[in-house]
C-alpha cells in the first residue's frame, strides 16, 4: 500500500554558522509535525560546522546541493522532493514562537478555501531583541504541479497566490543581526553582487530591480537607488498599478527622506498621492512614511493627521481586482505591529505638539490587549483627558483596559494621581468624578471615587458607605474617614468601622495641606457636631480638636505671627483631650512619662507660661519643654522671636513716651513761668497718668497748685 500523502511538507536550507539557532528552529517545528502529518526535507548547501548533523536528527530526508550562488535553485532542490498537499519553507536562523494556530489551520477545512497562508517574520535589530519590525512573508502555499522558486536571491514562489489567509503566527528572525560591522558589510556586498548580476541577466525583472533598490538604500547608496528608480519608471504609464512599479515610486520619496533631503521627499510624496492611481498597500506605505517625514521636520499636527489616514486605510479593504499579496516593504505596513506603532507615534505627537483635539479619534484605533506599551498609552490617555476634559476618553477606554488583568492596578493608581493633580482646580475635580460616575463600576477603587462624587454633591448615604466597604478592592480608609467624619448624619456609620489608629491617620489626612482659614472652618464644624459623638467616642473628638489646633500652631510658626495665641489654644485643646482620656492623678505628676510626648510638652508649657515675667528664665523653660516634644522646636523659636519682637516694640514705645514727656515737661515749665497755671495743670494731669512714678512730674504738680 502506498504511503498516505502528507498534509504538509517543510523544507529548509542549512548553511554554516547556524549551530546557535538551528536546534531552536527544529524544536519549534516538532509540535507541528506531531499534530499534522508532515515531512521535513533538509537541503545541505555545503555545511561543514555540524549544523546539518543537528538538523538530520529531525529530518525525513537530507538533500545534498552544491552551492552555485542561486537561492532559487537550492530551494527547488528541496521542493522537488516534497510530496505534501501544502509546502512551507523557512531559514535555519529563525524559529516559530508558537505553532498552535498553524496546527489549527491544517486540521481545519479552512485550508481548502485558500492557496496561501502568510505569517509574520519578526526581524530583530540586536541579539537583545528589544527592537524589531514585523512583515508578512509568503512562505506557506498549497502545492501545484507548477509550484517553483524564482530569483537568484530573495527568492519567491510562483505562481503567485490569489487567496491568502494572514495569521498572527510569527518567527523570531536574527538574520539581520551581525557580530561585527565587517560581517554586515560582507553580507551586504554578497547581496549586492548577486542582485546586480541578476538585474544584468534579466533587466526586465521588476521584482529583482526593486530588491536592488532596497539593497542600495541599506548601503546608503542613495544616488544609485534613485538612478535605478528613474531608469525603470521613465517609460511607465501613470495608470500602471503593478505593485512593483508602485513600490519604486514610493521608494523615491523614501530615499529622499533617508537622505535627509526633506523638501524633495515631501514633494515626491505629494506628487505620488496627487498624480497616480494607487493600490491599497501603496497608500498604506505612503501615509505611514509621509507621517514619519512630518516627524523629521517637526510638524506634529500634520504627522497625526497623516497617521490617521494610514489607520483608516489599514481598516479599509483593497479595491476589487487589486493584488492582495503585499510586495516587499509593503508587507510590513499591513502588520499589526505597524498599526500599533502608528497609534503610538500619533499619541506621542499629540502630546508633543499639544494637538489634543485629535486624541479621541486616535485612541479609537488602539487595541489595548495587543499594544506593546499599555502603561505608556494609559498615561497618555489620562494626560489627553486632563487637557481636554473629553469624557469619552475615559468612558470608552477604561472598561476595556480593566479587562487586562495586569493593568487594573495601573488604572486605579493613575486615576488617583489624576485626582490629586486636580487638587487646585475644584471644577476639574468635580468633572472627573462625574465622568467616573458614568462608568458605574463598583470594584477596585471606583467605590472610593463614588464616595468623592457623592460627597461633592453632599448626597452621601450610609448605603454608599456600605458599598465602599464591601466592594472596594483597594481601600483608602483614612481618606474616606477624613472626607466624611465631619458629616453629622454619617458620623456613627463611620465611627463603627474606625479604630483609634485609623482615626488618627484620618485626622492627619484631614489637616494635610490646609491653610489657616480652612483649619478654622474645620474647628467650627467640629464644634457643631461634638454632641453627636457617643460618650465612648468623645475622646476622638477632643483628639481631632487638638490635632487641628497643633496644625494651626505650626502654620503660625511658619508665618511668624499669632504664635502665642495659637499655642494657648493648642494647650487648651490638648489638656481637654488628656483629661478625657487619662486619670487625674497621672496628669498631676510632673514630667510623667506615661503620657505621650505632645501631652508632656503641653503640661510643661502650662507651668512655663505662668512665669514669663523674666524673659531669660522663661526662654530657658521653653527650651526644656521643647526637648520633650522636638516637633515643637520651630514653634519655640517662633514664640521666642515673637516675644522678643514685642519686647523690643514695647521698649521702643517707652523710649518714645519718655521723649514726649520731656517735651511736655519743658512746655509746662514755660507755662508756669508765664503764669499759665490752668494750661500747665491740664498737661501735668495727663503726664501723671502716663508716668505715675516720675518724681519731676510730682514736683511740677506741687508747684502749680
Amino acid at each position: 500500500m502506498d504511503k498516505k500523502r502528507p498534509v504538509l511538507s517543510i523544507s529548509m536550507l542549512v548553511s554554516n554558522n547556524r549551530r546557535d539557532t538551528i536546534e531552536k528552529c527544529m524544536e519549534s517545528l516538532v509540535p507541528l509535525m506531531k499534530a499534522v502529518p508532515s515531512e521535513l526535507i533538509i537541503v545541505d548547501t555545503g555545511c561543514t560546522d555540524g549544523s546539518v548533523d543537528i538538523a538530520r536528527k529531525y529530518a525525513d530526508k537530507v538533500v545534498q546541493f552544491t552551492w552555485c550562488k542561486d537561492f532559487a535553485a537550492a530551494r527547488n532542490a528541496g521542493l522537488v522532493e516534497c510530496t505534501g498537499e501544502w509546502f512551507l519553507y523557512l531559514d535555519d536562523d529563525e524559529w516559530f514562537e508558537d505553532v498552535s494556530a498553524l496546527i489549527a489551520f491544517f486540521q481545519s477545512k479552512g485550508k481548502d478555501k485558500c492557496d496561501a497562508l502568510w505569517y509574520l517574520q519578526r526581524n530583530y535589530d540586536s541579539m537583545e531583541g528589544n527592537s524589531y519590525t514585523d512583515a508578512y512573508v509568503g512562505r506557506c502555499v498549497k502545492m501545484t504541479p507548477d509550484t517553483k522558486f524564482c530569483g537568484k536571491i530573495h527568492e519567491w514562489i510562483e505562481p503567485l497566490p490569489t487567496k491568502i489567509l494572514k495569521t498572527d503566527v510569527f518567527v523570531h528572525h536574527y538574520g539581520y543581526v551581525y557580530k561585527s560591522e565587517e560581517d554586515r558589510q560582507k553580507h551586504l556586498e554578497r547581496n549586492l553582487t548577486l542582485e546586480e548580476e541578476a538585474v544584468r541577466e534579466n533587466p526586465n525583472d521588476m521584482r529583482m530591480c526593486c530588491q536592488l533598490v532596497q539593497e542600495y538604500r541599506v548601503a546608503r547608496r542613495y544616488e544609485d537607488a534613485l538612478a535605478l528608480c528613474e531608469k525603470y519608471l521613465k517609460d511607465v504609464d501613470e495608470s500602471d498599478i503593478n505593485a512593483f512599479v508602485q513600490y519604486m515610486r514610493l521608494a523615491v520619496a523614501k530615499i529622499y527622506k533617508e537622505w535627509e533631503k526633506y523638501d524633495k521627499s515631501l514633494e515626491a510624496f505629494e506628487d505620488l498621492e496627487k498624480n497616480y492611481k494607487l493600490l491599497h498597500q501603496t497608500r498604506l506605505g505612503l501615509y505611514y512614511d509621509k507621517a514619519l517625514l512630518f516627524g523629521c521636520i517637526k510638524k506634529e499636527e500634520e504627522l497625526v493627521q497623516t497617521f490617521l489616514r494610514y489607520l483608516k486605510e489599514y481598516d479599509a479593504s483593497p479595491e476589487a481586482g487589486e493584488p492582495d499579496f503585499p510586495v516587499m516593504d509593503f508587507a510590513q505596513y499591513q502588520s499589526e505591529l505597524f498599526r500599533q506603532r502608528a497609534v503610538e507615534y500619533a499619541v506621542a505627537n499629540i502630546l508633543c505638539g499639544e494637538v489634543y483635539s485629535y486624541a479621541e479619534e486616535v485612541f479609537s484605533y488602539i487595541d489595548w490587549e495587543k499594544n506593546a506599551k499599555p502603561k505608556d498609552m494609559l498615561s497618555a490617555l489620562f494626560r489627553c483627558y486632563e487637557e481636554t476634559g473629553n469624557t469619552a476618553l475615559l468612558t470608552k477606554h477604561i472598561p476595556v483596559i480593566l479587562k487586562i488583568e495586569e493593568m487594573e492596578a495601573h488604572v486605579y493608581g493613575a486615576l488617583h494621581t489624576l485626582y490629586e493633580r486636580c487638587a487646585e482646580n475644584a471644577e476639574k475635580r468635580i468633572k472627573l468624578l462625574a465622568d467616573l460616575e458614568e462608568l458605574r463600576i463598583e470594584s477596585g477603587n471606583f467605590p472610593f471615587f463614588h464616595l468623592l462624587y457623592t460627597e461633592s454633591k453632599r448626597i452621601t448615604t450610609e448605603q454608599d458607605l456600605v458599598m465602599y466597604y464591601e466592594k472596594s478592592d483597594r481601600k483608602y480608609d483614612a481618606e474616606t474617614v477624613a472626607l466624611l467624619f465631619l458629616r453629622e448624619e454619617l458620623l456613627l456609620p463611620i465611627l463603627r468601622r474606625t479604630s483609634i489608629e485609623l482615626y488618627r491617620e484620618a485626622v492627619s489626612v484631614l489637616v494635610t495641606g490646609k491653610n489657616m482659614e480652612e483649619l478654622e472652618g474645620i474647628q467650627a464644624q467640629l464644634s457643631a457636631i461634638k454632641w453627636s459623638y457617643p460618650a465612648e467616642w468623645l475622646s476622638f473628638w477632643y483628639y481631632t480638636c487638638m490635632v487641628v489646633a497643633e496644625k494651626r500652631l505650626m502654620l503660625a510658626a511658619e508665618q511668624g505671627d499669632g504664635v502665642r495665641a495659637c499655642l494657648e489654644s493648642y494647650m487648651e485643646k490638648g489638656k481637654q483631650y488628656a483629661e478625657e482620656l487619662y486619670l487625674p492623678d497621672l496628669l498631676c505628676r510632673r514630667n510623667c512619662y506615661g503620657l505621650p510626648a505632645n501631652l508632656r510638652f503641653i503640661y510643661m508649657m502650662d507651668e512655663v507660661m505662668k512665669s514669663d515675667a523674666e524673659f531669660a528664665q522663661w526662654g530657658e523653660g521653653l527650651k526644656q519643654a521643647a526637648k520633650e516634644y522636638p516637633a515643637m522646636l520651630p514653634v519655640i523659636k517662633a514664640l521666642l522671636a515673637e516675644t522678643n519682637r514685642k519686647q523690643q516694640e514695647k521698649n521702643s514705645a517707652r523710649q518714645e513716651l519718655l521723649a514726649l514727656a520731656e517735651q511736655l515737661k519743658t512746655m509746662v515749665r514755660a507755662q508756669l513761668a508765664e503764669g499759665k497755671t490752668e494750661e500747665a495743670m491740664a498737661i501735668l494731669t495727663e503726664l501723671a497718668v502716663m508716668l505715675p512714678e516720675d518724681e519731676e512730674v510730682k514736683e511740677l504738680l506741687s508747684l502749680s497748685q
